[in-house]
């Protein structure tokens, strides 16, 4: 199976059968991140390859600004070493990747409205911080897909600086390897080892159609109309 049709597979399974699929290969409560991990609102959700980035807490000092000019150099100079992952956030290549930050939980806010736009423009299928979003208001109306631990209206200057781009990393819980596979929705953040996922996937379906099956009982007996969730095979 190619990578295309790994991840459109993925993308099919709430993370309820993905979780399920772990299980069943032995791999209880691995992959699973921290419960403080929750999106920026509900109804937010995505699968893709992981693209790590690695942020520390910064070890040298800013400088005092005299003018608004004279701040815009400093904050560019800064944000040209903590954005360097920026770089590798290409069009061909975004729409199935998801950006995964570790930020040591440190309350910096790395995602907002302008880089969450920006990188709408070039199809990041989302972003998972250990660490903050700020912007949340304009963020929200933009549509950004964030899952982050903290809130903040705080920058990443003078506060973060890059420690490295597509490497191992450990967020909110969970070793990240770049290529991994992480997938978010409204229940939280899974990430599955790349090695692993096929494996996954041959549990993850089977459960999620049986359940789909039983739903559809459900319904009928309840009164409900048939929607969506019935058939995200075919739907999603």
């Amino acid at each position: 199976m190619n990578d295309k049709e790994l991840i459109k597979l993925v993308r099919k399974c709430r993370l309820a059968d993905l979780g399920d699929g772990m299980d069943a290969l032995g791999l209880v409560n691995m992959g699973t991140m921290r419960d403080n991990m929750r999106p920026l609102r509900p109804g937010i959700s995505f699968a893709g390859f992981a693209y790590t980035v690695k942020l520390v807490p910064a070890k040298r000092d800013v400088k005092v600004c005299k003018d608004i000019q004279e701040y815009y150099a400093e904050l560019d100079k800064w944000c040209s070493d903590t954005y360097t992952f920026n770089g590798g956030l290409t069009p061909e290549s975004c729409p199935d990747m998801v950006v995964v930050v570790d930020m040591g939980g440190y309350p910096g806010g790395l995602w907002g409205s302008e880089i969450g736009a920006a990188s709408m423009i070039k199809g990041v299928a989302g972003v998972v911080l250990d660490g903050a979003c700020r912007d949340s208001e304009e963020s929200n109306i933009e549509g950004v897909k964030v899952f982050c631990t903290r809130r903040t209206f705080n920058h990443v200057y003078g506060r973060l600086e890059n420690a490295g781009v597509n490497v191992p990393i450990e967020c909110a819980g969970v070793s990240v390897k770049p290529r991994d596979i992480v997938c978010a929705d409204d229940d939280g953040v899974l990430v599955i080892p790349y090695e692993r996922a096929e494996d996954v996937l041959k549990f993850a379906i089977p459960i999620m159609e049986d359940d789909q099956k039983k739903r559809a009982d459900h319904y009928k007996k309840l009164g409900l109309k048939p929607d969506a969730s019935l058939d995200r095979m075919n739907t999603k």
